[in-house]
This record gives structure tokens, sequence and C-alpha cells, in this order.
């Protein structure tokens, strides 16, 4: 078996786990499934462009500043836009469908429709067996992983973590409690914005900005995050890795244009037997 099939899908599993974990926190946490996901995305990376190219920052603070900057659009939309409406369903759905077409326009008309180069973290590879890997791919697997625990120790160790699960829970209840949901709802948001638009980062600085893949990671966050079953934010791992390995396998053997035939037979696959995906439930689950 060759060994840079493997190296890619774990660093695929890797990617896409990141990439969807803020798709399925924002679900889990307000039950608005988040249309626009693959746009945040692309956000993190192109104001992070931003922060380098145009006003010189170095290429972390400029990272920091770009996830920060996601946060907080995407937390305005929400509390403006989101928020007064979730009950309504179908009008959600057209809300972020646009917000995403819109988010889409505005990156092509200020950046253009090419891709743009994108600094790496860690430039050189590493041979491994004979097998040459970039520095990069390391640091962006790495990386992900590390930021998913965090997220979780924040989640499940911390009081802040215990009152957004408590809103999850029953909201009615944590409110008796004291427990201000509005401000549960909208740190969530907060919190699965600034780990999406990590993920966008390091796709950005692996592969390149480019509008087109909005849509891309749009549709691959989305597939996963059925794969592990709706509102299953951890669930979204092994679902990554499961799909990456689909892909790194499938464009190896039938050609870059099986990448997406490849991950929608493994998810077909599970749907047979597990119709709720890997880990849902009926109910939202964290």
């Amino acid at each position: 078996m060759d060994l840079s099939l493997i190296v890619d899908g774990v660093f695929l599993g890797a990617v896409f786990a990141v990439a969807t974990i803020g798709l399925s926190f924002f679900y889990a946490s307000t039950g608005v499934f988040n249309f626009a996901h693959g746009a945040l995305l692309m956000l993190g990376g192109y104001l992070t462009y931003t922060f380098l190219s145009s006003i010189g920052l170095p290429l972390i603070p400029s990272a920091i500043l770009g996830v920060i900057g996601v946060g907080a659009v995407m937390t305005l939309f929400y509390r403006y836009a989101l928020l007064p409406i979730r009950d309504q369903h179908l009008t959600v759905i057209i809300i972020t469908l646009a917000f995403l077409l819109m988010l889409e326009r505005l990156l092509n008309v200020l950046y253009g429709p090419w891709g743009l180069p994108f600094p790496t973290f860690f430039p050189g590879v590493l041979k491994i067996a004979g097998v040459e890997v970039s520095y990069q791919k390391i640091y962006v697997a790495i990386s992900s992983l590390i930021a998913i625990g965090i997220l979780w120790i924040l989640i499940s160790k911390t009081w802040i973590g215990l009152g957004i699960r408590a809103t999850i829970d029953n909201e009615h209840i944590a409110s008796s409690l004291g427990i201000n949901g509005r401000r549960m709802h909208l740190l969530s948001v907060f919190l699965s914005s600034v780990i999406t638009a990590f993920g966008g980062i390091n796709i950005s600085s692996t592969l390149f900005l480019s509008p087109v893949l909005v849509s891309q990671m749009n549709v691959t966050a989305i597939t996963v995050s059925i794969l592990a079953g709706l509102g299953s934010i951890w669930g979204v791992i092994p679902a990554g890795f499961i799909l990456g390995f689909a892909d790194s396998f499938g464009a190896s053997y039938f050609g870059g244009w099986f990448r997406f035939v490849s991950m929608t037979v493994a998810v077909i696959l599970v749907m047979i037997v597990r119709p709720r995906g890997l880990f849902g439930e009926k109910e939202r689950i964290i």
C-alpha cells in the first residue's frame, strides 16, 4: 500500500473534521443549519490575507485577527438576522443561502475570481519511509486536532461549556437557573465561527484562496455533518477521516474526478446502515 495515500488520508481527515465541527456545533447549539458555512471558512482566509498584504502584519497576528473577525461577523448576523426568526426553518434556510451567495460574490468582487497565494506556516518537506510530506500538511493536521481538543475542553470542562450544554439540553430550565440563554447562543455562534475560520485558514495555507473553494468546502462540510449525524459535534472527527481516506484512495485509483463520487458512496453506505448518521440521534446531541 502506498504510504502517501495514508498520509493524504490523515491530512484530509483532519482538515474535513476541523472544517465541519463549527457547522455541527452551530446547529447543535442554535437549531439552525448554517448553509453559509463554506463562505465563513474562506472568509477567515481572506481576512488573514488582507491583514497580511494590506496592513503588513505578521502571519500569526493576521490569523488571530482573521478568526476574531469571522466570529464577530457571524455573531452579528445571527443576532440581528437569524435569532428573531430561528423557528421559521424555511426562512432561515433561504437567508443563510442568501448570505452564502452574498459573501461569495463579495469575495469575488473584492479579490477577483482567480486564486491568490497564501503563505505557509512551515515551509519545507519531511521524508518518511521514502515519502515526502510537507511540514505544512503536518502542521495543519496536528493544529486542526489540537483546535478540536481545545473546543472539547472548553465545552466539557469549563463553566462556560456547562452553560452552553445546559442551554442546549433545555433552555427554559437553564433560564430558571439564572443562565442567560441568548448570551449562551451568541457565545456558541462566536466559538463555532472562530474554529470555522481557523479551519479555513489552514485550508488556505495548504491550497490557495479562491471563491471557488466556497462552494466546494460548503458541500464537503455538509457531507461530513450528514455522515456524522446532524448535531453530533464529535462525530465529525471519525466522519471526517472516513471521507478523507475515501477521497485520498478514490482520487488515486480512479482519478481526481472520483473524489466527490467516493465521498458520496461512503455516505450512502453508512446511511443505509445508520439512517441518522454515525452518531446522530433523534435530538441534537453534544
